[in-house]
């Protein structure tokens, strides 16, 4: 299968890593050294099966009108807020395109991607987005597109989220007179371990969380100041809801 990338950012880099040992994939990024720097430096036979369009979605409207040529290739999108319908307007109203929300951890094939097709799209279609974005960890098919705003607060944006909690047990560490380097080691080593628990353990979250906290014990006296009237969980449910918030605001 010849898949065309658009983009080398952050996560175009990561999805070619999972891609390429198991397809043929040509890049274009006038930014990045060794990608072709626009179309006129492909082939004139250059046909792909598979454009995937990464780039910020800001540039898509002057960018996307380019790629009509490629009109009969399946057009996967990861550009965040831009709704399939939007494509059409670019590339023809018969367009086969399927919205994916990757995140990060596509880079190490711990991903957690979420899609949908819109009414053009085959089952062909929707096996190809499956097996390409199953390469690089969890895949699963939206009811619909207008759930993808809650799908970027919760695992787009996630990953964020785990990274600043890592930072601040870090921290934390240092501050109670740990070594900055044994602190930063396992504070890492703690949010890897867990979420090891986590995926290989069929254990609801609750259960192990229950598992840790002996009663009257340290972890009990933490989950205390953590868990008192709810404000860590209402916390994290009002940075998703502003996430959300944004998601829409952003959106094409």
């Amino acid at each position: 299968m010849q898949i065309l990338l658009v983009g080398y950012g952050a996560m175009g880099g990561a999805l070619l890593k999972g891609w390429e040992p198991f397809h043929n994939i040509t890049v274009v990024d006038p930014f990045k050294e060794g990608c072709a720097s626009s179309l006129e430096d492909l082939p004139p036979t250059y046909t792909p099966d598979v454009v995937v369009v990464a780039i910020k979605p800001q540039m898509l409207e002057e960018v996307m009108p380019t790629y009509v040529r490629f009109r009969y290739a399946l057009f996967i999108s990861i550009a965040a807020g831009v709704k399939s319908e939007r494509y059409l307007t670019w590339l023809g109203a018969k367009a086969r395109v399927s919205r994916v929300m990757p995140n990060l951890p596509v880079l190490v094939a711990r991903g957690a991607s979420a899609y949908v097709l819109n009414e053009n799209c085959t089952p062909a279609d929707d096996m190809i987005v499956s097996n390409l974005f199953a390469k690089v960890g969890l895949v699963e098919k939206l009811a619909h597109e207008d759930l993808f705003d809650a799908v970027t607060a919760l695992s787009g944006s996630g990953p964020a989220y785990v990274y600043y909690l890592c930072e601040c047990l870090e921290q934390a560490g240092i501050e109670l007179g740990l070594d900055p380097q044994f602190s930063k080691r396992f504070a890492r080593q703690t949010i890897i371990g867990a979420a090891a628990t986590l995926k290989e353990l069929a254990t609801p979250p609750a259960e192990l969380r229950a598992n840790v906290t002996s009663k009257g014990g340290t972890t009990e006296a933490a989950l205390g100041v953590l868990m008192q009237e709810n404000q860590l969980k209402n916390l994290f449910l009002a940075a998703l809801k502003a996430a959300h918030k944004r998601a829409q605001e952003l959106a094409l």
